[in-house]
């Protein structure tokens, strides 16, 4: 029996609530309003920004199609660039885990001119993995690799 007395007095005092004067209500439908006028204002400002993306978009979209014959040439001459610098690479292994870039370059620096030095590591512990790749300005540096594995 208490519980459901308890249950009734909880009842009857959730219906006695205070009553708002009509200055109470003035200011909360005023805050109301203005809080109305923000979100519109940013309604406004976010579907201006999308008009802009999807214009921008659509210019991208026909200069894709117009250059489509042009970027397929580009492409082609792109990995062709590629495969060129990959010819100027070397891996390095047995590399020092303390060993930096300018260690590296400096003692390969006898073979040609090094245009990057790339020491590879573990993506999640970011320790080095104990290898490298250099990449050379020319090829022919390959001719002299044999000098520094002598140094």
């Amino acid at each position: 029996e208490s519980r459901e007395l308890n249950k009734t007095n909880t009842s009857m005092s959730d219906d006695k609530k205070p009553a708002k004067t009509p200055e109470e209500d003035l200011v909360e439908d005023e805050e109301d309003e203005e809080d109305l006028e923000k979100l519109q204002a940013e309604i406004a400002r976010m579907e201006e920004e999308a008009a802009r993306i999807n214009k921008e978009t659509e210019e991208l979209e026909s200069k894709k199609k117009e250059g489509g014959e042009a970027a397929s040439g580009t492409a082609a001459a792109g990995a062709e660039q590629k495969q060129a610098k990959d010819s100027c690479s070397i891996y390095v292994g047995q590399v020092d885990y303390s060993a930096t870039p300018e260690e590296l370059v400096s003692h390969f620096n006898a073979c040609g001119t090094i245009e990057r030095v790339t020491i590879v590591c573990d993506k999640y512990s970011g320790r080095p993995k104990g290898f490298a790749y250099l990449e050379f300005q020319v090829r022919k540096c390959w001719a002299l690799f044999p000098l520094a594995v002598q140094i």
